[in-house]
This record gives C-alpha cells, sequence and structure tokens, in this order.
C-alpha cells in the first residue's frame, strides 16, 4: 500500500465541481486488483455540512488532486464509510475506487460538455474555457 497527501477534494455532480475545504487529507492506493482506495478527509466543523449534503447518494463521483495541487485531479467513485468528530474537527472516510489515472482532465471536460448537449462552437467555446478556469487549488 502507498500514502499521499490530499492536495484538493471536489464533489462532481451534474458537471459541476463543488469544493471541499481541507484541513488536511490522506488517500492510500491499495494497491488491488479492483483499485480500491480509502480516502481520509480532516475538516474544520463548519465545512462538514458540506459533505453531508452529499451523504445520502450511495455513489459519488469525486476529484482528487493528489500529493501537490498542480497536479490533473483523479477522478474516483466514492462512498462515505463514517463520520468521526475529533478534538480539532471531524474525520470523513471514504471508500474509493479509481476511475480514471490522472492527466486526463481535458478528455474529462470535454466528455462532461459533451453530455450537456454542447456541440460545434459552443462545445469549442466552453472547453477552452473550462481549461482556462480549471479548480485552482491554493497552495
Amino acid at each position: 500500500m502507498k500514502t499521499f497527501k490530499v492536495a484538493a477534494f471536489f464533489f462532481e455532480k451534474k458537471g459541476e465541481m463543488t469544493p471541499v475545504p481541507l484541513q488536511d487529507g490522506l488517500i492510500i492506493n491499495r494497491e488491488d486488483e479492483q483499485r480500491s482506495w480509502l480516502i481520509e478527509l480532516f475538516l474544520q466543523e463548519e465545512d462538514v455540512q458540506l459533505v453531508r449534503t452529499f451523504e445520502q447518494d450511495e455513489q459519488l463521483t469525486a476529484r482528487v488532486a493528489i500529493s501537490h495541487p498542480g497536479n490533473d485531479p483523479a477522478m474516483f467513485t466514492v462512498s462515505i464509510r463514517s463520520f468521526e468528530l475529533l478534538e480539532d474537527g471531524t474525520s470523513i472516510l471514504f471508500d474509493a475506487q479509481l476511475r480514471q489515472m490522472r492527466n486526463e482532465y481535458a478528455k474529462q471536460v470535454l466528455h462532461s460538455l459533451v453530455e450537456k448537449g454542447l456541440s460545434g462552437e459552443k462545445l469549442l467555446e466552453a472547453f477552452t474555457e473550462a481549461l482556462h478556469s480549471r479548480p485552482k487549488v491554493e497552495q
């Protein structure tokens, strides 16, 4: 198993990315045939409600920037395993399945825009704008 720092975490729903403010985070590659991972996020108590709004969904799409904020976010299917109240915030555990490797951000954006029904010049404009306005990770 290998452990990495979570530099940024986003939920994706209907093509919209929702950033989750982190105190800290770890992601563990279980290195199994199912490409499964375990993600632990540490949040301030006031940010936990944001995650709870996604709790009713059994399977969620998340994008995780691993190790460094400049890395393209990898796409995962995640399910919330647990919430644990800590002295200085809350720990949230996710079971995760890797869906796409990093460095495929452009392909992911294009797919999302096509799913929204865009084509031709509108697709090109939206694609260019999405790449330039890619979610930035605070360093």
